[in-house]
């Protein structure tokens, strides 16, 4: 089904009414992935892998929630989903603060700091004033709107432009990052056109499978360049 979504879920459990089961699963999948990602970075103590510890952290507990949000949407309604959009912008603050740690620049690697802070910072306000302002129980797609280009504008610096100047000048894996980000972009049709492959598999569902890719991709890279970063 393009253009619309199908009918949600329901499933009775409890003497809950739930929805959205299968979104959950696929959270739930995403969270256990990322921490089991932190862990491993967790081992490591310089400030590229201590971001990417904090990102996979935040990263794994705004899925969680944005689980927890689809599927006890009858009892939390909006509020529920409110803290997976924060969370999301914060984790790509960490991702692009762990990349921009290996600018080789002090006075650059400070200014790019610097501006990333303005940007989760802008990003949070706005979306604190889209809550506010904007009624969204007609359409909830309007709050991601700004969790979508504040994070997007982290990727495409972080993943892209540092990623392949790091791939010229430090280790060849760090290809890896912005390859994960190229698997990112279908996620924007998918979720603007509606794309939806059926009840149990539909565009959120889609958009998992994705970021799952995207995860591992930087973890392969992470694991690839470790030697290369202890040097």
């Amino acid at each position: 089904m393009i253009g619309q979504d199908f009918e949600k879920i329901q499933w009775e459990f409890a003497g809950l009414e739930l929805l959205e089961p299968n979104a959950m699963l696929g959270d739930i999948l995403l969270f256990g992935v990322a921490m089991y990602f932190a862990s491993y970075c967790s081992k490591l103590t310089n400030d590229f892998y201590r971001n990417w510890r904090n990102f996979y952290l935040i990263f794994g507990c705004s899925f969680l929630l944005g689980g927890l949000g689809h599927f006890l949407y009858n009892y939390f309604g909006l509020w529920g989903k409110y803290p997976s959009w924060i969370l999301g912008m914060i984790a790509t603050y960490f991702l692009t603060k762990a990349m921009i740690s290996l600018w080789p620049i002090e006075s650059q690697r400070m200014r790019y700091t610097n501006l990333s802070k303005w940007l989760l910072t802008i990003g949070v306000l706005s979306e604190i004033s889209v809550f506010i302002f904007i009624d969204l129980s007609q359409d909830q797609s309007r709050g991601l709107l700004v969790p979508s280009l504040i994070s997007g504008i982290g990727l495409i610096f972080a993943l892209v432009y540092l990623g392949i100047a790091y791939q010229r000048k430090i280790d060849s894996a760090f290809k890896y990052f912005w390859i994960a980000a190229l698997m990112l972009l279908p996620n924007a049709i998918i979720q603007s056109l509606k794309i939806n492959i059926a009840p149990w598999f539909d565009r959120n569902d889609f958009s998992h499978v994705l970021l799952l890719i995207s995860l591992i991709l930087y973890f392969v890279a992470i694991v690839k360049i470790k030697t290369t970063l202890v040097k």
